[in-house]
């Protein structure tokens, strides 16, 4: 058991916390993992069209060199190996390799990145969440989407069998004739269910989600494919409604997306992340109670009304809240994370991006890749020492509270090879000086690291080893520090602080 006692030292003289504990136990298992924490990766170069401000394809296209640019993809290697990314979801659209109905083009630019994001994943042995993002045909749109780009990117197969057969192609390709054994499951449509997402028919309608997915099953079967489907893909972190679920049979995976749940002591408009718990929580019982594992496939933040304005996505309170999902998703028994996203242009929909690959001024590609400092390091501190299919460990804080909400948040994993890795985050204004002890900690050392709001916004911060604990027995105690808006990592793992991050051990 892991025991941290803390008390405060104030930095907002009208903030009177009280102390916290936070108990770790070695001991017992919440769950293992299905999947692991990383982030999204697209194939999709070719424009989607931006009309009135908006991106028809949000930012999940651009923003890549070409395949066949060997030094700029070298860059972005190297940055997905120090992320340490092992639960990736890959995305493309039917028009990169069935742009005519039976025309396979498994040589285009776009399919060959989409082989350069795979072969990463598969020499790093990351788990691939394929995910189909919308198709972009004309040749299976509905007659009144033809012709037009916007309305064809929303557009739902006019033939549900013709769509299930190239999506079965795809994922025969690259399972049979290129080897992907790092692809573990497929999703056939991004966000639907809305009148303004991808998989309508006339004028805007929503589309059966249950057709789909029966005519991608049965697809599959036929060619002695296995791979597991992963559903419904809703945004929004809808509360459960078992009488919507009736896909269920389909699926061997349940996926959500989450964006922008609330922290609680914001006492912002929308469903506050107690909500979101809550919401999280119905979800994992029902997918516990059916063998399945649950995503969050899709997830990120801005925060409203932090100091009086919002900040966006690639600020360093957005990537606090990021991890203070992850973090409480955990302990909920989420299977695995999925950042949105590792690259895009960051001029479509926000700065979503955790590497800085486009010149929105010259709207080109930069020389110089580099890390987009927020997101990369804040979520990366997690990404980077996590290994997939850990084994997630009972943790309690208790404390921490500030005008009756949580402010202190953790998480313990046990890699499949032993290593720990202990999380916690403050998001508070005031630092904790903590007295942290433990049994069953199953290793001998434990090395901290730490991002905190002094080293915001700086895309050449260093992470390495700030301080090393032993561990001469199964019991041992250590004093630290958690400074204001602060995260915190102890781990087994010594990682230098240009080493690759943690996929499997």
């Amino acid at each position: 058991m892991l025991f941290v006692q803390a008390s405060a030292s104030l930095l907002a003289a009208d903030v009177l916390p009280g102390p916290v504990s936070i108990q770790v136990d070695g001991a017992r298992v919440l769950h293992k993992m299905a999947g692991g924490i990383g982030a999204s990766w697209h194939a999709i170069e070719a424009p989607i069209p931006v009309v009135g401000g908006r991106s028809h394809g949000g930012s999940g296209w651009g923003g890549y060199p070409p395949a066949r640019d060997d030094a700029s993809w070298r860059q972005i290697d190297h940055f997905a190996d120090w992320l340490g990314l092992d639960f990736c979801r890959v995305e493309v659209e039917q028009r990169i390799y069935e742009p005519q109905r039976h025309h396979f083009t498994w040589d285009s630019q776009e399919m060959r990145i989409l082989y350069r994001i795979l072969d990463w994943c598969q020499r790093r042995q990351a788990d691939v969440f394929l995910q189909q993002m919308w198709a972009n045909v004309d040749w299976n749109a509905f007659p009144e989407f033809q012709g037009d780009p916007v309305k064809r990117v929303h557009s739902g197969p006019r033939s549900m069998k013709d769509f299930a057969e190239g999506l079965a192609s795809l994922v025969e390709h690259l399972l049979k004739a290129k080897h992907y054994t790092c692809i573990k499951w497929l999703c056939i449509n991004n966000e639907p269910g809305y009148d303004w997402s991808w998989w309508q028919r006339p004028p805007n309608r929503p589309m059966s989600l249950r057709d789909g997915l029966a005519a991608v099953r049965a697809a599959l079967d036929r060619r002695g494919i296995h791979l597991a489907l992963s559903g419904p893909d809703w945004t929004g972190l809808p509360a459960l409604d078992p009488a919507r679920i009736d896909f269920d049979p389909f699926v061997g995976a349940y996926d959500l997306h989450c964006y922008n749940a609330r922290f609680d002591w914001m006492k912002a408009p929308g469903y506050p992340l107690r909500d979101a718990e809550r919401r999280l929580r119905a979800w994992r019982r029902w997918s516990e109670a059916r063998a399945k594992p649950l995503f969050l496939s899709e997830l990120g933040s801005m925060v409203f009304g932090w100091g009086g304005t919002n900040a966006g996505p690639s600020t360093f309170p957005a990537a606090m809240k990021d991890a203070e999902l992850v973090l409480r998703g955990l302990n909920l028994g989420v299977d695995g994370f999925n950042r949105w996203s590792f690259v895009n242009r960051g001029d479509l929909d926000g700065q979503w991006q955790m590497i800085e690959t486009w010149n929105p001024k010259t709207h080109g590609l930069l020389k110089k890749f580099a890390p987009a400092p927020n997101s990369y390091f804040v979520y990366g501190l997690l990404s980077r020492f996590t290994a997939k299919h850990s084994r997630v460990l009972k943790t309690g804080v208790g404390g921490g509270l500030i005008e009756g909400f949580p402010r202190v948040f953790a998480a313990a994993l046990r890699s499949p090879g032993g290593n720990l890795t202990v999380a916690v985050l403050n998001d508070a204004p005031c630092s904790w000086q903590a007295s942290l002890s433990g049994t069953d900690l199953g290793v001998s050392k434990l090395f901290k690291y730490q991002v905190t709001s002094a080293e915001r916004d700086r895309p050449e911060l260093q992470i390495r080893p700030r301080e090393t604990f032993r561990t001469p027995s199964e019991n041992a105690t250590f004093e630290l520090t958690l400074p204001p808006m602060s995260l915190t990592v102890l781990s087994s793992y010594c990682l230098a602080a240009n080493a690759p991050g943690v996929v499997h051990d």
